[in-house]
């Protein structure tokens, strides 16, 4: 299983006995697995240790002879290998050893690790999405809601922990895919492709500083195999269906890869109902809904082992997402106390195009001496985007068209980042890492404002607060240093401290509009986590880290939306970051088949950026922007277990509750925040529930569901609703792939939320009805044959994290 070499660090104590334990299938370290040295014979073990982050472990032995090291670890097999210790002061390295999961091998091809749905690490909590066979054709968002401590509303915006100030990766890289709307971006990720989600609720300074909640890692399947594979799939479905396709061919010296996806939303009907008043002032609206989805995806990998120490990887990614939201037949009725003054009848169409690209080139080199590494990482990622809305006026009494309003907002978003990184141990149980990053960010907003009398041509509304050209510059310099300690005990230590300092600049190409000043900033962001691995597994871990939030251009863009009567949207150019502390305690503990997790945490943060609604003076219309309100804390329980009883039952499940206190006081950056001046709390309690159960030739059954609580506002309340799926498959012989079918939310007509408003100012009910029946048939093929490569290294990341999303 392994190798025997000698290497040159001593001991004082006896002799060092080390090495690095890493899952057989995936290549990636196995944390807190144990390792015993025992005599030959006697079932006694002399010394125990458990490996840290890095799956390395070292134990010291005063004795020389033959010896037996035992590895063990939760989901996986057990291993033994003999190892001898001279005499002498001479230490000894196994190198890299493998412990296989509990497997199923088919020939040459391994085919079904059991790898835990769930795994809890010092710093995050990994959902295993290619475990999960509930799942079948769809995209991130489908993922996201099964993930612990996550949470997505109706329109997929994700939550971590009651909040939305979170940043999202992919396979440790940032995109502007993601910049513009994170629910949109989301949907261009296709669901095969998704190995699994890491939620980092406690990042290292290694990461950027941003996230305020904590930072979503999707990690896109790209095991290093050897051979060629082409896999299809594909889906038809009552409100959706996909087409993907994606190949793979590695040799010894290079891997190659390609995919390709599509994906279509149709028929997805709903309604919308509005109830606002403003002092003496009232509207009552509705209107029937539909929306039109088309994403596509394209990517290309490649690696190339240069030689035994150099290392380049490049990779290209191209998406596209095409959306068309309608309001047909949108009624508002304008009343004055209870006297109706006026009608109108709307049709509204909003939409929203965007293309993405993301490149990325790194280099890694490796030294003689194991742990030290040098990597130097680029990054270059783009979207160019127009979205924008129509609104068709008629008259209620015979339908006649009376005018129109239009929006064009035409953006570009780009990121050029450049990161080096090094790292080096200083002994046997100690790492030492530093590096440095800087990242140029330039996003254009080149929005207009159209008119027209009837049938007659479009006229461009003159005004600058219409019609204008914002431009947004951040160039942001960072560093960072981290130490990590590993002692003979089951106790690891990590801490370090990273420093950032943004350089900011706004401008508006018509100076009729005044920006308010936007200064430059730095912020100092420690981090420490700590974990202690107990008997039977149990695992216990604390952390606490400093973050900050930046404003992206989706708060930030003063361009006006009033695709609504009544109601308008737009960003604030001054807001500024964010700060939050955050601290947590785990516990983790395995019982026979059950794996159970719980998590305490606690989150406080200043200037809070949140959304806020404010009445425009003089008449019946309600604003919708941005502020940093005073403050939010946070505090709550998580808590997930995972069953498996034998090879045909499996339950999953988990629930989420926190208390949320919202305040506000009155003393905030942006226009109208004294109006909003105040607070709100309450408890939000969210739960899911799982299981799978495997028949006979293949059969497989499977349930999920889901209840998102009601959510807690600076002003009021969003109400919570269920989701759950069914799901029949069968296995193809000689496991050639799968076929399915599958149905969503069947029991109801569909999903209702209602977000309630209230301040001083203003009262406002809104309800959103989406018809989310859903039924689907599911294939997937594969073809070709890949065997398990040789160990991969470990490849380095670039990490932009440091904006808020929506």
């Amino acid at each position: 299983m392994g190798c025997l070499c000698l290497f040159g660090v001593t001991d004082a104590a006896g002799q060092a006995v080390s090495g690095v334990i890493k899952d057989s299938l995936t290549r990636a370290p196995l944390v807190f697995a144990t390792v015993s040295i025992r005599r030959v014979g006697p079932d006694t073990a002399l010394k125990s240790a458990v490996t840290d982050e890095k799956g390395r472990f070292m134990l010291v032995t005063s004795f020389a002879g033959n010896f037996e090291m035992v590895l063990s670890s939760v989901g996986y097999n057990s291993a033994r290998l003999p190892v001898t210790v001279p005499a002498g002061n001479n230490p000894v390295n196994l190198g890299t050893l493998f412990l296989s999961p509990r497997t199923e091998v088919l020939k040459e091809v391994v085919i079904d690790g059991k790898r835990a749905l769930i795994e809890e690490k010092l710093d995050r909590t990994v959902y295993n999405v290619e475990r999960d066979k509930s799942l079948t054709g769809g995209d991130a968002t489908d993922a996201m809601r099964r993930v612990p401590l996550l949470s997505v509303d109706i329109d997929g915006n994700v939550t971590l922990r009651g909040s939305a100030n979170i940043k999202v990766l992919i396979n440790g890289r940032p995109s502007t895919i993601t910049a513009n709307n994170l629910a949109d971006a989301l949907k261009q990720i296709p669901l095969d492709q998704i190995k699994s989600i890491e939620v980092i609720t406690s990042p290292s300074v290694k990461y950027d500083a941003d996230g305020s909640a904590g930072i979503i890692n999707i990690i896109l399947k790209q095991d290093r195999l050897h051979g060629i594979l082409i896999n299809p799939d594909m889906a038809i479905g009552t409100r959706a269906s996909f087409l993907g396709i994606d190949g793979a061919y590695n040799n010894r010296k290079m891997a190659f890869s390609i995919g390709g996806f599509g994906r279509t939303t149709y028929n997805v009907t709903g309604t919308y109902n509005n109830v606002q008043t403003v002092g003496s002032e009232a509207i009552i609206q509705e209107a029937a809904t539909r929306k039109n989805e088309l994403t596509d995806n394209y990517n290309m990998g490649w690696d190339y082992d240069m030689d035994k120490n150099n290392f380049l990887n490049a990779s290209v990614r191209y998406s596209q997402f095409n959306s068309h939201n309608y309001q047909d037949n949108l009624v508002s009725n304008f009343y004055n106390g209870s006297v109706l003054d006026s009608a109108l009848l709307n049709q509204v169409q909003l939409t929203g195009k965007s293309g993405t690209i993301d490149a990325t080139v790194d280099y890694t080199h490796t030294f003689a001496r194991a742990q030290r590494e040098f990597s130097f990482l680029t990054l270059f990622s783009r979207t160019d985007g127009t979205n924008g809305f129509s609104n068709a006026q008629q008259s209620p009494a015979d339908d006649s068209l009376i005018g129109r309003v239009g929006n064009d907002d035409r953006s570009s978003n780009q990121e050029i980042t450049l990161q080096a990184d090094y790292q080096t141990p200083l002994d046997s149980n100690q790492l030492l890492e530093f590096g440095g990053k800087y990242i140029i960010r330039e996003v254009v907003s080149n929005y207009n404002y159209e008119t027209a009398a009837g049938n007659d041509p479009f006229t461009v509304e003159a005004s600058p607060e219409l019609t204008n050209r914002f431009t947004y510059h951040q160039n942001v310099t960072a560093g960072y240093l981290e130490y990590t300690l590993t002692t003979r005990s089951p106790f690891s230590f990590r801490a370090g401290a990273r420093y950032e300092y943004a350089a900011i600049g706004a401008g508006l190409r018509d100076p009729g509009v005044t920006l308010p000043e936007i200064p430059s900033y730095g912020v100092f962001v420690p981090a420490v986590n700590m974990g202690w691995r107990l008997k039977n597994g149990k695992l216990i871990k604390l952390a606490f880290t400093r973050r900050i939030q930046r404003p992206s251009i989706q708060f930030l863009n003063p361009n006006v939306i009033a695709s609504d009567p009544g109601n308008i949207a737009t960003g604030n150019p001054a807001l500024g970051p964010e700060y939050s502390d955050n601290i947590e305690l785990g516990y983790n503990t395995a019982i026979k088949d059950m794996s159970i997790g719980f998590s305490g945490f606690f989150r406080h943060t200043t200037k809070a950026i949140e959304s806020v609604s404010l009445p425009v003076a003089g008449g019946d219309t309600i604003e919708r922007t941005y502020a940093n309100i005073g403050k939010e804390s946070t505090g709550g329980l998580n808590v997930f277990a995972n069953l498996d009883v034998g090879q045909k039952l499996s339950l999953s499940g988990g629930a989420d509750l926190y208390y949320t206190e919202l305040e506000n006081d009155g003393l905030s950056t942006g226009v109208g925040a004294a109006a909003v001046a105040g607070r709100n709390s309450g408890w939000v309690v969210s739960a899911r529930l799982s299981g799978g159960y495997t028949f006979s030739k293949g059969w497989s059954l499977y349930l999920y569901s889901y209840y998102r609580g009601s959510q807690v506002l600076l002003q009021g309340y969003q109400t919570g609703f269920p989701y759950y799926s069914l799901t029949l498959k069968r296995e193809l012989p000689k496991k050639r792939g799968t076929i399915g079918v599958g149905a969503e939310n069947f029991l109801s007509r569909g999903v209702s939320v209602t977000t309630h408003l209230n301040s001083a100012a203003l009262s406002q009910s809104t309800t959103n009805l989406i018809h989310t029946l859903s039924l689907r048939i599911y294939m997937s093929f594969t073809f070709g044959k890949l065997k398990v490569e040789r160990e991969e290294r470990r490849k380095k990341a670039i990490s932009n994290d440091d904006l808020k999303k929506g």
